[in-house]
């Protein structure tokens, strides 16, 4: 007889799809904020450093969680060389062809907006022909070449192919050894517990390499993201671990809100340098936070997400490939929106909407060939629902 068909985590799909798609207001919002970024309309929005931060304390995590999630149901239907090529495949792919046909607008906007708050202020003068050569000149922001927002997906490359020896002795037995290893944590509200190794890891690193994503000098964020990749392999293979999380909820989105307002207000009353006793309270509420709304977003999402969302279902065939195109739509619309006199929040709504459409427009140019699909990262072409 065939195996039977292996069971479709909807929730793992759906918290995905929603991640990506908040993407759209948390860059959009970049473009007001008080740091610098690749293109300004406007600079220290109070309202807009808020989404940047409510909403990155945890979109990049979960992304990072889900596809250790995804690395166990993958590694439990093929071997490490087959999960290793397919890796390069629809990661390694889609950052070269990214890297050579979606940075390149980024950054010659960018050179050519003028406009205060860039991080890259240098002018150029010229069109976009003359331009291109010169995006191979090394290395970002002193050069042009970069990646820019696609360091999730080399760093995902990087992180699953180096995670894959220690994926297939974390799985070996079924899981079995996993799931004797993390036994303890899905008892009564031990779950919290698991966050610790990751406030560690923050509060040591963080002061000292602050958020730049060229991987050699990033170690806060690797240590961050490679402990969240494995903690989603350890939650795909250890159900009691789903279970925990589904009864414990209600108390981690609770414990994320409260934890999450002091760290708000520690921003505003605790100023402060590196490893300060300022800094520990902030970073260590804002990481403690980050863990807790994993918790209560895993919990949440498989008591509500689990089952076929229509829409939001069906997008996530486009997830990825949105991804790659998002930020580009969102710099270049925001250079098309630079003499557009309205209200910074109605550009900042037009920016949000306007990227999505765009991103929707290249997701659907993506899918017209075998070769644009394998370029942006997708399967075949999408096939009619088998009756029942």
């Amino acid at each position: 007889m065939p195996e039977p068909a292996p069971v479709r985590r909807h929730d793992i799909d759906h918290l995905r799809n929603i991640a990506v798609l908040l993407l759209l207001p948390f860059h959009a919002a970049r473009a007001f904020d008080t740091d610098p970024w690749h293109i300004k309309l406007g600079s220290g929005a109070g309202w807009a450093d808020w989404i940047v931060r409510l909403i990155g304390q945890w979109h990049m995590p979960i992304l990072f969680m889900m596809a250790g999630m995804s690395a166990w149901y993958a590694l439990a239907r093929r071997g490490a060389g087959t999960f290793a090529r397919e890796r390069l495949w629809r990661l390694g792919v889609p950052l070269v062809a990214g890297t050579l046909l979606l940075i390149p607008p980024q950054v010659y906007v960018e050179r050519i907006s003028g406009v205060a708050g860039r991080i890259k202020p240098q002018p150029f003068e010229g069109g976009y022909a003359a331009f291109y050569p010169e995006f191979f000149a090394c290395c970002y922001p002193q050069g042009n070449f970069s990646y820019h927002h696609l360091w999730f997906v080399f760093y995902l490359l990087v992180f699953s192919l180096l995670a894959l020896p220690p994926f297939r002795w974390l799985a070996a037995d079924g899981g079995r050894r996993l799931s004797r290893a993390l036994a303890w944590a899905a008892a009564g509200p031990r779950l919290f517990l698991l966050g610790i190794p990751l406030v560690a890891a923050e509060l040591a690193l963080r002061g000292r390499f602050p958020n730049w994503q060229d991987l050699i000098h990033d170690w806060a964020n690797n240590a961050h993201y490679v402990y969240l990749l494995l903690a989603g392999f350890a939650f795909a293979g250890v159900p009691a671990l789903n279970g925990a999380a589904v009864r414990l909820r209600h108390a981690a989105l609770a414990a994320a809100v409260v934890l999450t307002a002091g760290w708000a207000a520690a921003i505003a009353e605790l100023p402060g340098g590196a490893y300060g006793g300022a800094y520990f309270v902030r970073v260590g509420l804002r990481t403690a936070g980050e863990w807790c709304w994993l918790l209560a977003f895993l919990g949440h999402a498989r008591v509500w997400l689990d089952r076929d969302l229509g829409a939001l279902t069906r997008f996530g065939r486009y997830a990825y490939p949105f991804y790659l195109w998002h930020q580009t739509a969102i710099v270049v619309l925001a250079y098309l929106l630079l003499s557009w006199p309205a209200p910074a929040p109605l550009l900042w709504l037009a920016l949000a909407i306007g990227g999505g459409i765009l991103s929707w427009l290249g997701c659907r140019l993506a899918d017209t060939s075998p070769a644009t699909r394998a370029a942006f990262g997708m399967r075949g072409p999408a096939r009619a629902p088998r009756p029942a």
